[in-house]
């Protein structure tokens, strides 16, 4: 009988029965990427605050190298990193936001 027929058959029924199991399971495994890439890019993303706060603080607050930090360059650098983590959670949430609002 050729595919296009219009006569009953309980072949497509019994595919369409085992239909949601193979959905569920291919929901699942994309389920599953979708969450190890997330992790993935939240490491990326804290690696990358972290090196710009790093970069961007130290060239700020330290002058010339030394043994240790003075208590200006700390300060400075305590303030440039706070600065850097509140826009970065701003960002973050507005990010975020937005995602949710297209979804």
């Amino acid at each position: 009988m050729p595919f296009w027929s219009s006569a009953p058959s309980s072949a497509p029924a019994k595919a369409t029965a085992a239909q949601p199991v193979i959905s569920s399971d291919s929901q699942k495994i994309k389920q599953d990427i979708q969450n190890q890439i997330s992790q993935e890019l939240a490491i990326a993303n804290a690696t990358e605050l972290v090196r710009t706060i790093t970069e961007n603080c130290f060239d700020k607050c330290v002058d010339t190298p030394q043994a240790s930090f003075d208590s200006v360059q700390e300060t400075c650098i305590a303030q440039c990193r706070e600065k850097y983590m509140r826009s970065w959670n701003t960002i973050s949430r507005a990010y975020i936001a937005r995602i949710q609002n297209q979804s």
